[in-house]
């Protein structure tokens, strides 16, 4: 036994997922599905995307592969955790089954049975009501695979989101997609940042950490980095005109800096190559950060700005993210109460304030 679990740390240290993936094959677990696993419905339907499932004649609910609809939400491994879902007509979760995964489960301490356990949990959830990792969804069974938790998470709310706005279960909030960014720039100081609503900050006590003490166990601030106003102002000039030379069209970025005892970047992005504390959802859809959308940050520009313990720049890659439309600003954390693991999540919205759009 000693000699297997060595052998499998001697494959960790030479084979990084930032290195390439095929080199996980070794880890791939695959499992036979029927669609009538996740929802008791005899006849199904194919449609775009999903199947409609029908009982004695009437619509019951959907069935769908999270494959076609988050395919590049990946796990620990740099691959997609291949999830068979099932949902009813009201939005309820009546099934998950993982077909496909190739997480190292033994080097993450993420155990098989476990790892059901953890998604058995949705079932009777509706997506319609807050799902988050850490408070609706517990981490209590695999608190030492938060990467493979937080994406897995992801990819079955937000496969399950975008079948149900297909399908008109869900109807967002249209924001105008004429508006641009102003290129207009103005300096701005800190107090004015935040007072603008430009700067956005999230602050946790101590005390709702079960820590002693008055002071902030973690005092958060981000914002949108390509707002002239804004990312110039926080950044300072040369760094901000290098981020936006080094943007791909459609690219967007944001800054996150901290203090106190606490972390937004925890060790997940170090290990697995994916930021588990962060993530960025808007309307259907959502964005996690990896290690190569990432820059270390180590101060803020900004006149009267505080000093920092942790700071970011963290490139959006996705295009069909609107960088001047409202999107939710996700954080995840763990802490400790005693000897027992707690994970604890908060969500803010964010928009650009409309001085800074045309």
């Amino acid at each position: 036994m000693k000699k297997w679990i060595l052998l499998l740390l001697i494959l960790f240290c030479f084979y990084h997922p930032s290195t390439g993936y095929g080199q996980w094959n070794f880890f791939e677990h695959r499992y036979k599905y029927k669609l009538e696993d996740v929802l008791q419905a005899p006849k199904l339907v194919e449609k775009n995307g999903y199947w409609e499932g029908y009982r004695d004649g009437k619509l019951v609910g959907y069935v769908f592969l999270s494959k076609n609809w988050t395919k590049k939400l990946v796990g620990y491994s740099g691959k997609h955790l291949e999830t068979l879902i099932g949902m009813d007509t009201s939005g309820t979760i009546t099934g998950v089954k993982i077909i496909f995964h190739s997480e190292p489960i033994v080097l993450i301490g993420l155990k098989e049975e476990n790892y059901q356990k953890f998604i058995n949990q949705y079932k009777g959830k509706n997506i319609l009501q807050n799902l988050s990792v850490g408070n609706e969804i517990s981490m209590d069974a695999v608190t030492g695979a938060t990467v493979t938790a937080v994406v897995q998470n992801a990819i079955i709310l937000r496969s399950a989101k975008k079948v149900a706005s297909q399908i008109g279960m869900i109807k967002f909030n249209k924001d105008k997609n004429n508006l641009k960014i102003s290129k207009k720039f103005t300096h701005l100081n800190w107090d004015e940042l935040l007072s603008s609503k430009a700067v956005k900050n999230i602050v946790v006590n101590s005390k709702d950490v079960g820590m002693d003490g008055e002071d902030a166990y973690l005092d958060l601030y981000f914002g949108i980095a390509t707002v002239p106003s804004i990312g110039r102002s926080v950044l300072g000039d040369k760094l901000y005109k290098e981020t936006i030379s080094r943007l791909k069209k459609g690219e967007s970025a944001i800054f996150i800096f901290s203090r106190g005892k606490g972390s937004f970047k925890g060790s997940g992005f170090a290990r697995g190559g994916v930021f588990d504390r962060v993530s960025l959802e808007q309307k259907d859809r959502g964005y996690v950060f990896k290690d190569k959308d990432y820059r270390i940050l180590t101060d803020i520009k900004a006149d009267n700005a505080p000093a920092i313990r942790e700071g970011g720049l963290f490139i959006i890659r996705g295009k069909d993210f609107n960088s001047t439309n409202t999107f939710k600003f996700n954080l995840m954390f763990s802490y400790r109460v005693g000897s027992k693991k707690e994970f604890k999540s908060l969500s803010v919205d964010y928009k650009i304030p409309a001085r800074f759009l045309e």
